[in-house]
């Protein structure tokens, strides 16, 4: 891959970041951690035959990361325009990866630092709930292993929420909305806060995310 189409893939990326995720603050640190330097993208070029191994080897680098607390990625994010998998099958990729550094590093007797999600420009998903919405924010212009830091992310949920993510005065809405009890899970709160944020203007969101999924393609 030459040197201009890397930075292709990694200026896709980070459109989508900010014209989707923090314009619209879909990921309530995603802004923060990006300006203070906590944020590291890079393109992995395998192809997929050689993707699980490459993949593989990069989720033990991170596990094994002795770099500073200050210093860590909060979020990495790997991204592979090569994959050449559908989303179902670039997500089940990524799960067996996961497991199998997680093994290797637990072998060594250490804990695994990060959480490996994947994200997909076909990813499914359905606004009928927001645990059905979640698909869509998990679109990217390519396929994308995304890497969250443990310790962090539970700092973050041991901390109090903005107001955003809950109104209190409104659960009995909430559960009768959504049919069940909302948890104080903090990926509940988001999920429900996003789901809000959808419904009130989704054209914007489908055409803006149409667009820029479409411009990965164009060469």
């Amino acid at each position: 891959m030459l040197p201009s189409e890397r930075q292709k893939v990694l200026d896709e990326n980070a459109h989508w970041q900010a014209e989707i995720i923090e314009a619209f603050s879909i990921c309530p640190f995603a802004k923060h951690c990006r300006e203070t330097g906590r944020l590291h993208r890079e393109v992995l070029e395998a192809t997929a035959e050689a993707l699980p191994d490459a993949l593989s080897a990069m989720i033990v680098a991170m596990h094994r990361r002795t770099d500073p607390v200050t210093t860590i990625p909060e979020i990495a994010l790997a991204l592979c325009p090569n994959a050449q998998l559908d989303a179902r099958a670039f997500e089940r990729l990524v799960r067996q990866c996961g497991d199998r550094a997680d093994a290797l590093v637990r072998e060594d007797g250490l804990d695994p630092q990060y959480y490996v999600v994947a994200f997909h420009p076909e990813m499914a998903f359905s606004d009928a709930d927001p645990y059905k919405l979640v698909g869509f924010w998990r679109r990217s212009p390519h396929p994308t292993v995304q890497f969250v830091h443990i310790a962090s992310l539970d700092r973050i949920r041991g901390t109090q929420v903005p107001p955003k993510y809950v109104d209190p005065t409104d659960q009995a809405a909430v559960q009768a909305l959504l049919g069940q009890p909302v948890s104080g899970d903090l990926a509940d709160r988001i999920a429900l806060a996003n789901w809000r944020t959808y419904h009130a203007q989704p054209e914007v969101f489908l055409q803006k995310s149409a667009q820029l999924l479409t411009t990965s393609n164009d060469s």
